[in-house]
């Protein structure tokens, strides 16, 4: 085998090789964030937690809606505890940006501005939550 051929199919090695790192890289990514949203969401904690409690204690029927009724209980409150933090870190944002803002000269105002964020973006589609009703936070509308 000549060296130019040797060259060509090392080359076509080493280009199947970053073709499949970049692959895999690019869905090792996509399947993380997937599992990262899924995580933040409080309905798959309940709904996770519940049947990874079912199937380590196996809970009889009685014992088990109990403990959903507990579970569900800790979800609204930890629901709860989200809404309230967003609030509270968008309202310190929100101090920042105008205490920055009275700093800047005219012509740092408008670069400024492209960095300020809008006003509604935090949803609460963003925040992995429902609207409330009877005061409770319902869990968010299922993705297709």
């Amino acid at each position: 085998m000549n060296i130019r051929r040797r060259l060509a199919v090392l080359a076509c090695l080493i280009g199947i090789a970053l073709a499949s790192g970049l692959a895999g890289g690019l869905l090792g990514h996509r399947v993380a964030r997937r599992q990262l949203e899924d995580r933040n969401n409080p309905q798959n904690w309940n709904e996770h937690v519940a049947s990874e409690f079912d199937r380590v204690v196996k809970p009889n029927p009685e014992q088990g809606a109990r403990i959903q009724a507990h579970l569900d209980r800790a979800v609204q409150e930890l629901q709860i505890i989200r809404l309230e933090t967003i609030a509270r870190s968008t309202n310190v944002i929100g101090r920042l940006v105008v205490e920055v803002d009275q700093e800047l000269t005219p012509e740092q105002r408008k670069s400024f501005e492209a960095m300020k964020p809008k006003p509604g973006e935090l949803t609460l589609d963003v925040l992995n939550v429902g609207p409330k009703t009877n005061g409770i936070q319902s869990p968010p509308p299922k993705r297709p």
